[in-house]
């Protein structure tokens, strides 16, 4: 993956472009005095060194570099692109797909279309041209290939809380294929194949369309619009509905001026999927909403379209998705989906993003408190009451290592500890007032994340529910840790045994569940319509500065 464009592989491409280009242009791709066979795989051989080297490997870009290098190895630099001295016709549709990367939010420039077509234009290319050519047109292909199917954009580069990446060399199999159809005929299956990747993929398509077609239709500021307003505002509001989806044009005559109970609906929906208060009034917030450019939204949705990509191509059947941005969990297992609310990382905390497998869970659990929240909260607090930690169920040890001596609370000089000097380990008993509740979801990982119960239930009744310190709050944890084990009586009997216990138990469970944790600011709907989402931990201008550029057909800013 990269982390910013090939600069310089244009710049080097540009000289040898200017050289190699000096014959008149046409479209005729035969050759007049055809070089041999040999000739040309000789040619290629010395070329795919050179031109590799031309484009300078930046971050994750000698990924696919490299895959190219092991292609024409194995081939012994057999051209790709040239058959029986002449250029196979395979390439101009494979620059056909490479000129649409736009569709799926990726940059053509990418993927050297102009450099492409400069050496198709040549009337009489030598063997050299040829050469340089069927190389650059393999890297190109090879990298289309890479940023498809898993990803241009190397995520802990734009942001270091993004740690779910799914490394693969799965797409450089491509460059392996029998022939060239094939390999371009096997192209959009490296695209990710989750129905959310697709639906977006059509919105992108359909705002980029509309981009081209039409201007934005605005509506202009002033009073709050709601039912029974008529006027130019209210007409400008039901065109913006018309041209965002939320309306289907109708042959049917209407009132376009008139705020009718239709209007109404779509306006609700409108809402409904911008995180708004549904209300069906069209207030300052909600024509903020409805005035966002739609080049704007088009660039949201690449964004999340990449970050699919950083996912695996197909995901378990089983698995527990935690949506960050919608503060759900949704847990896939035994033919069943059930969801349930969450409580993430506040902003100061963020939850990362990262895969784990969950392997067991822990009733009546100890909480050992990190020591970063040790510092900033509890510490804090201890200062403020002397008694806070007998109050609540803690512990105090001497030090975090094992076999540490447990101390008396009241036998410190709380005054004299501050978070720099801070040495001890605190563990909060199992009781009603854990900050873990009465269980545990473990899926081992360096973050120390996990799932979990918590005394605090009137914060599930929050719409933006970012208030824990990292880890994710389940809202019916009991149901959660039943469903687990729903498929296995052993373990379904322990967790009952363990319930009616006090003590601290640990249950494995039958099988390991992969656990996603992910971050998406536009997903589909229940209707198959974008839902634009808060951005709670600002990662969309992260993005926004590593991708740099709009997800349009360059041609429409010519």
């Amino acid at each position: 993956m990269r982390s910013i464009t090939t600069k310089t592989a244009c710049i080097c491409l540009t000289s040898l472009i200017l050289a190699a280009c000096s014959s008149p242009k046409t479209n005729n791709t035969f050759i007049l005095t055809p070089p041999s066979h040999k000739q040309i795989e000789t040619n290629v051989q010395a070329q795919v060194s050179l031109m590799l080297t031309a484009f300078t490997p930046v971050a994750g870009q000698a990924i696919p570099n490299n895959a190219v290098l092991s292609a024409y190895e194995q081939r012994e630099y057999s051209p790709f692109w040239i058959q029986k001295d002449k250029i196979d016709p395979a390439i101009h549709k494979l620059l056909t797909i490479l000129e649409e990367s736009y569709t799926h939010g990726l940059n053509p420039v990418h993927y050297y279309t102009q450099e492409i077509k400069e050496y198709l234009a040549l009337a009489t290319p030598s063997q050299k041209q040829l050469a340089e050519l069927d190389v650059i047109t393999t890297i190109a292909f090879s990298s289309y290939a890479h940023d498809l199917s898993i990803g241009r954009y190397e995520p802990q580069l734009i942001d270091p809380n993004w740690q779910l990446d799914a490394p693969t060399n799965d797409w450089s199999e491509i460059l392996f294929l029998e022939n060239t159809s094939d390999m371009i005929n096997f192209l959009p299956l490296l695209a990710p194949r989750h129905p959310n990747y697709q639906v977006l993929q059509k919105w992108l398509i359909y705002y980029q369309n509309l981009n081209n077609k039409e201007p934005d239709i605005r509506i202009k500021a002033g009073v709050p619009l709601t039912s029974g307003d008529q006027g130019e505002r209210v007409a400008q509001l039901r065109a913006r509905l018309i041209q965002l989806g939320d309306i289907r044009f109708s042959t049917r005559k209407t009132n376009e001026d008139v705020f009718d109970e239709k209007l109404k609906l779509a306006l609700i929906q409108f809402q409904k999927r911008h995180d708004l208060t549904a209300d069906g009034q069209a207030g300052a917030q909600t024509i903020e909403m409805l005035n966002i450019p739609v080049k704007v939204r088009a660039q949201q949705i690449a964004y999340n379209l990449e970050r699919w990509r950083w996912l695996p191509s197909i995901l378990e059947s089983e698995r527990i998705w935690v949506d960050l941005t919608d503060y759900k969990v949704h847990t896939y297992l035994n033919d069943r989906h059930s969801t349930m609310k969450a409580v993430i990382g506040k902003n100061e905390r963020k939850t990362p993003v990262f895969k784990g497998n969950m392997t067991y869970m822990v009733t009546n659990p100890t909480w050992r408190v990190p020591h970063r929240i040790a510092q900033e909260t509890l510490l804090p607090k201890i200062h403020q009451d002397p008694n806070y930690l007998t109050k609540h169920g803690y512990q105090v040890f001497s030090s975090w290592t094992v076999g540490a001596k447990q101390l008396d609370p009241s036998s410190i000089d709380w005054s004299k500890v501050d978070h720099s000097n801070l040495r001890y380990r605190f563990e909060q008993t199992p009781d009603d007032g854990n900050a873990l509740g009465a269980y545990k979801f473990m899926f081992p990982n360096k973050n120390d994340i996990y799932l979990h119960d918590t005394p605090a239930k009137h914060l599930f009744k929050e719409d933006i529910r970012a208030f824990s310190s990292g880890c994710i709050r389940l809202e019916r944890p009991e149901e959660f840790a039943q469903l687990l084990v729903s498929s296995n009586t052993k373990r379904a009997n322990e967790l009952s045994k363990a319930k009616q216990s006090k003590a601290t138990n640990v249950i494995s469970l039958p099988k390991e569940l992969p656990v996603y944790l992910v971050y998406f600011t536009v997903v589909p709907n229940e209707n198959g319509m974008p839902e634009f989402r808060q951005d709670i931990y600002q990662r969309d201008a992260l993005m926004e500065e590593a991708m740099g550029y709009y997800p349009f057909n360059p041609k429409d800013s010519l």
